[in-house]
């Protein structure tokens, strides 16, 4: 996977894994994939950014995108 993810397809992403693996416990822990996911998305916000280049994100960050990314996304 070597391209740009919009943030839409990051929301599609951590939409499917929020109804796959929802948070548990008493704190409403989130998943690790969820919370790297979640990471993402919080990095475009706060640099204003809509898209972000797959090669730019951390193993785990690629590993829960590849995870959780819709088929038709891929």
């Amino acid at each position: 996977m070597n391209r740009v993810i919009t943030i839409g397809q990051l929301e599609a992403a951590i939409n499917r894994a929020r109804t796959a693996q929802p948070a548990s416990g008493p704190e409403s822990t989130l998943t690790r994939e969820v919370s790297a996911l979640g990471g993402i998305y919080g990095r475009l916000i706060w640099e204003r950014r809509d898209a972000i280049g797959f090669e730019e994100l951390s193993q785990t960050e690629q590993i829960a995108l590849q995870l959780w990314m819709p088929p038709e996304s891929n």
